[in-house]
């Protein structure tokens, strides 16, 4: 997304005073809307949950007022296993961003032509598709409790997230769409009958054939064991101001310095600013599963007469203890509303007041489940 000097100024100076162009402090998040498939039958509006047919489990993240929309879906087959992992199930990933037409969620690329724009459209599916593989899918679920037959038959979740609207942190919002559509997702009791030896002539031909009963009482499907410790990526954004002219001109040393601040759940005007963007996956226990960094838009750091040399990219080494602590802060804060409005169980409905309305104090900056 390109935006000019003057809103890019302004963007970052509202970031270091703490108060951001829609209300909210840095480790603020947006009041997201999570309909998922499990409270489908409590919910008034159940034309809105996202229950997909040929799915186990599904899930939707929506932003009231803004362009955010996320829906992730979870099929179940039974595979059998990869030779190198014959006791482990299989998790797959595909992220499709064909309908938000790409661009401008990771890189923060301009447009250009059709073909263009699919080419990088192709590359960011598969750059984010590749993220979330290498962050989210190891600690996703326990492998291992996949396995219905030990080296004959696995469960294999197929996980597609399709991305409809994006304003900005799309590894955040499809992080916690894929939390909510494991933990919602049903597999059938499966059980294991091997055939006997002793049947006679006629059943000679079935008596060597190993069969699955799958049982199709849904009240005894379960949910993939090591769901509800599924990881939440967190994006840390730096933002960075260069010093004024004055403070420029009176310094004495050859370095500048510049005042920087982390932020979460970054906007795609903020991720713009942003001289670089750490993505952190942290667990329900605090620990950190995988940590990436990614190039910033640094719209606010050039500077001319600096020989052409640009600190869009960079982050000042000070800062690696604000963002880890960030993160930390931001995560714990995410897992205790989620799980707090879970606890609740009650389905909010939002006003269409919501829609002409900031975030910040207005919206209470509640997670809204669904």
């Amino acid at each position: 997304m390109a935006i000019s000097a003057s809103e890019a100024h302004y963007i970052i100076e509202s970031c270091l005073t703490d108060l951001r162009i829609d209300g909210r402090s840095k480790l603020e998040h947006r009041p997201y809307t999570i309909t998922n498939r499990s409270t489908h039958a409590k919910t008034s509006q159940s034309a809105r949950a996202p229950a997909f047919i040929l799915s186990n489990g599904s899930s939707r993240i929506h932003l009231p007022g803004s362009t955010t929309d996320v829906v992730c879906s979870v099929k179940a087959d039974l595979v059998h296993p990869s030779p190198s992992k014959p006791n482990q199930g299989v998790l797959e990933l595909n992220v499709d961003l064909s309908l938000c037409g790409g661009g401008g969620t990771l890189e923060g690329s301009a447009g250009g032509g059709a073909q263009k724009r699919r080419r990088q459209q192709r590359e960011e599916e598969s750059q984010i598709t590749s993220l979330l593989q290498r962050l989210i899918l190891p600690h996703a679920v326990n492998h291992e409790k996949l396995v219905v037959w030990p080296g004959k038959y696995v469960w294999r979740l197929a996980i597609d997230v399709m991305v409809l609207r994006c304003d900005g942190c799309v590894l955040d919002a499809s992080s916690i769409a894929i939390r909510e559509a494991l933990q919602n997702t049903k597999l059938p009791k499966v059980q294991a009958v091997m055939g006997g030896g002793n049947d006679d002539a006629n059943n000679a031909g079935s008596a060597s054939k190993n069969d699955l009963l799958v049982d199709g009482d849904h009240q005894k499907a379960v949910s993939p064991s090591g769901a509800e410790n599924c990881p939440l990526v967190i994006t840390v954004s730096v933002l960075s101001s260069p010093p004024s002219a004055t403070d420029a001109v009176t310094s004495t040393t050859r370095s500048k310095r510049y005042k920087s601040i982390a932020i979460i759940d970054a906007r795609t005007e903020e991720e713009a600013c942003a001289s670089s963007r750490v993505c952190v996956t942290v667990d329900t226990n605090g620990m950190v599963c995988g940590v990436h960094t990614l190039g910033g838009g640094g719209a606010g750091m050039e500077e001319e007469g600096e020989e052409g040399v640009s600190e869009g990219s960079s982050m000042p080494i000070s800062m690696l203890g604000e963002v880890v602590t960030t993160a930390s802060i931001a995560a714990k804060n995410l897992y205790a509303k989620l799980d707090r409005e879970r606890q609740v169980g009650k389905v909010k409905n939002v006003s269409s007041d919501h829609n002409n309305c900031g975030y910040g104090y207005l919206l209470k900056n509640h997670f809204l489940i669904q």
